[in-house]
């Protein structure tokens, strides 16, 4: 970026916070206005002379950055009575984020069906819409798609008087999200090397994010759902795919390229049923709801593994077996008890591997409850390290499908009120607590 001719006026975004790479050259007035909302969001409401202390910013200069702010919508003032004596005295302004009218637009998508949501970043949805596919052959028309149903939540964030900052693509395979690519889904045919954020990002004229599926519905669920307060958590969604994350700290851990917490395709068999990936033996392929009701009815071998790898023909199936087994039908218990076996093969693993402080099941063994739970925590202590077991927590998803959505508000939330990159830059060594434009 060069350096701006003499009376052409600095663009700044319409929510005038940033997203900071390394080495990223910024105006100081945004570095400035960063550090005050990262205060304020990482530290609590605070006064404009508590700000003054903790960054450092001239007064003069907050009365000013503050005022932005406040007219963006960014921040509020609220005000609070003494804390102590008989009332009197002068009452405190505080400023504090203002979350509700800040929001990202989500797309959850796979072969079958599409869902499109807004979320808040206090973490409400605010607005849902869902579509059943097929979505037609080839990725190109899927993606079509997807632009489509992102701008359709846009326009209905807009609506709403929600501001929307980001877009997030929930896919269904493994990413690259360094390069914003789908990479491949087992599930849908053709879905490989596919630039969804690229794409995204020109539909909606934002920037935009991916991450597999089961990792922002980790990141949703440890932020807002059954796994808050937990620094470090393991979630495991178990549905015709099986996928996970992991959170530490309340970062989703990514891996080398976006792909860590592929539990699904962890082996639990040398010679188990076959996988859509094209393995044996997968925990996916073990717990696939197609194969445990063609187990439950009694099918022969080869049709059951036909049935797992042809998950959207099982219907009801499913759930009629969940509910069999609730009236103490001993064939789906007994089924039901198996895959608990395979899933603690998996877990314990997990365990052992990453020491979670928390395990949250998510998907529709979550209808289950306590007849997966009970076996698993029974088979647990045959698979991993009985240390490692103590304390740990194993809970259900509360989120449902919003807990992707959720995902990406809580990574887009924890990116737009980041600190400063200790790697922007500024041309001439200059101060970024100054107030001219350094590029």
């Amino acid at each position: 970026m060069g350096r701006m001719k003499k009376g052409e006026e600095a663009k700044e975004p319409s929510v005038p916070l940033a997203w900071f790479p390394d080495g990223k050259r910024i105006t100081k007035p945004a570095y400035n206005r960063q550090l005050v909302c990262a205060t304020l969001f990482r530290e609590g409401p605070e006064s404009r002379v508590g700000l003054h202390h903790r960054t450092g910013i001239p007064l003069s200069r907050l009365s000013e950055i503050c005022g932005e702010l406040l007219r963006a919508g960014l921040i509020r003032e609220s005000v609070i009575a003494p804390a102590v004596g008989s009332g009197r005295g002068r009452p405190q302004t505080l400023l504090e984020i203002e979350l509700r009218g800040l929001g990202v637009a989500g797309v959850c998508y796979g072969g079958d069906h599409m869902i499109a949501a807004v979320a808040d970043l206090v973490g409400t949805v605010r607005w849902q819409r869902r579509w059943d596919g097929p979505f037609g052959d080839g990725a190109e028309r899927l993606l079509r798609k997807i632009s489509e149903a992102a701008r359709l939540a846009v326009d209905a964030a807009t609506k709403d008087g929600v501001q929307v900052v980001a877009v997030g693509a929930a896919d269904p395979g493994t990413v690259d999200v360094t390069s914003g690519r789908a990479v491949r889904a087992v599930n849908v045919p053709g879905w490989q090397n596919v630039p969804v954020v690229d794409r995204l990002s020109k539909a909606t004229n934002l920037p935009a994010v991916i991450e597999r599926g089961d990792g922002w519905q980790a990141l949703g669920e440890v932020a807002f759902g059954a796994g808050r307060g937990a620094g470090h958590a393991v979630f495991v969604t178990l549905l015709e795919g099986i996928g996970g994350g992991i959170v530490e700290n309340g970062r989703l851990l990514a891996g080398r390229d976006g792909s860590a917490g592929e539990i699904g395709h962890t082996r639990v068999s040398e010679d188990g049923p076959l996988c859509g990936c094209g393995g044996r033996g997968c925990l996916e392929a073990h717990l696939a709801p197609a194969r445990l009701t063609a187990l439950w009815k009694g099918r022969p071998a080869d049709r059951v593994q036909q049935a797992a790898l042809r998950g959207k023909d099982i219907g009801d199936d499913f759930a009629k077996m969940l509910q069999a087994a609730r009236e103490n039908d001993p064939r789906a218990r007994e089924v039901l008890a198996d895959a608990a076996t395979a899933l603690a093969r998996g877990l314990g693993n997990t365990i052992s591997l990453l020491n979670p402080e928390r395990i949250i099941l998510g998907g529709e063994f979550v209808e289950a409850g306590d007849l997966l739970l009970e076996p698993l925590k029974q088979a647990l202590p045959r698979y991993a390290l009985r240390e490692m077991l103590q304390g740990l927590q194993i809970r259900l998803a509360e989120l449902g499908e919003s807990s992707s959505f959720l995902g990406v508000a809580a990574h887009v939330r924890d990116r737009l009120f980041a600190y400063p990159s200790v790697g922007a830059r500024f041309e001439e060594g200059a101060s970024p607590l100054q107030s001219e434009v350094a590029s």
